[in-house]
């Protein structure tokens, strides 16, 4: 296989924008991450003062977030044109008593290119480039789950449905590629080496229905999880809550004496098995506090454990391992730490025992609705990354 050419691609990529365009105005959507503002930046290389950066604030962005991405790309080295488009309400409204994983993505994806088309026909422009990779794809083809920014490989016409022609100048490059083209066209360290963040934001990690409340907690989990993290040399780390909601489940493979218990959460969770989607249960497994720190330092084992439950238990995607609890509270918060490539597979990072108890007593401490935290030990596959 031959070296990627990050140079010869751009140009590339510069010339076949300047053919499809042939003069007239583009959209294209940045969201802050990597693979958005690398297209972005390629755009504007190739059409400059006739291309228009659009972020729109669905509400699932993290705390201030919107501001911030705005106020990074707009100044020096890359100088782009963003606007900022609120748009909260018709998410948060679209998505009332929807609990489905895949609905609630569908729904997203709808929701956000109405408003893109809305804009697109303002501000008549003709195109829209987006910065859609291979994997994205390659799930959402596979059945795994839908991401929001696959439309023409699923044969939805753009052009009759939203009234603009799609061009999407990186779908064939994998994650680790973007950032290579990202550092060649001088994007700033802090968004082409900035962890992934998903479409549909937190949406996809306020698991089950969304709720405002929910949302909250959520946004400030996350803040936490992020700062503690950073420093960890972990490719990916996040947030996710449940409802402190479980179902009756039978039997379990057998638990060790340390085990106290395991729970099934009501909430399902996404994950891939045998290269399918699966839609399965999530085990919230409960050691004995004075044995947690010492199952925990044997986290090969945990791994195992995980992996026992999952192969006899065909309909669970996740396991959970309690690190820290208090006596009330609505919501699970989960933490989520893989160590990847290519974002295709992932193993689970170990974080050392005091840093995620620490984060944990931070969450309960300044969660008020949180119960439980947890912190997820299953790997991709059986698991997808991101929880839905």
């Amino acid at each position: 296989m031959s070296e990627f050419n990050a140079e010869k691609f751009i140009e590339d990529q510069i010339e076949n924008l300047r053919r499809e365009t042939k003069g007239e105005k583009a959209l294209v959507a940045v969201s802050g991450g990597v693979d958005s503002t690398t297209c972005a930046a390629l755009a504007y290389k190739a059409i400059n003062e006739n291309l228009l950066c659009v972020l729109i604030d669905t509400g699932f962005m993290r705390i201030n977030e919107p501001e911030w991405v705005k106020k990074v790309l707009s100044k020096p080295p890359l100088n782009l044109p963003v606007q900022i488009v609120r748009a909260e309400e018709n998410f948060i409204r679209s998505l009332i008593g929807v609990k489905d994983a895949e609905e609630k993505r569908r729904i997203f994806r709808e929701e956000f290119y109405k408003v893109l088309s809305a804009v697109a026909k303002k501000e008549n422009c003709r195109f829209l480039i987006q910065g859609t990779i291979a994997p994205d794809w390659i799930e959402t083809k596979g059945g795994i789950k839908t991401q929001h920014n696959v439309l023409t490989q699923i044969g939805i016409r753009t052009e009759e449905k939203y009234g603009f022609t799609l061009l999407e100048p990186l779908v064939n490059l994998y994650k680790d590629q973007v950032r290579i083209v990202a550092k060649a066209l001088n994007v700033p360290k802090e968004i082409s080496e900035r962890q992934p963040f998903p479409g549909p934001g937190l949406m996809v990690r306020c698991i089950g229905e969304v709720e405002r409340e929910k949302l909250r907690v959520l946004k400030k989990a996350t803040k936490i999880v992020e700062e503690r993290l950073a420093d960890k040399g972990i490719q990916q780390y996040f947030a996710a809550v449940l409802n402190e909601e479980f179902i009756e489940e039978q039997s379990f493979p057998k638990l060790r004496v340390c085990y106290e218990e395991a729970k099934v959460f009501k909430d399902l969770a996404t994950g891939v098995k045998g290269d399918e989607r699966a839609y399965g249960k999530i085990a919230g497994i409960k050691v004995k506090e004075e044995f947690r720190k010492k199952v925990w330092s044997n986290f090969t084992e945990l791994i195992a454990f995980q992996s026992k439950i999952i192969s006899e238990k065909k309909d669970f995607t996740r396991v959970l391992y309690l690190i820290n609890e208090k006596n009330e509270g609505k919501y699970a918060v989960s933490i989520r730490a893989i160590k990847t490539r290519d974002y295709m597979t992932a193993d689970v990072a170990q974080v050392d025992w005091e840093t995620i108890k620490e984060i944990s007593q931070e969450i309960l401490f300044k969660c008020l609705e949180v119960k439980e935290v947890y912190y997820d030990v299953t790997p991709k596959p059986p698991a997808t990354i991101e929880y839905e």
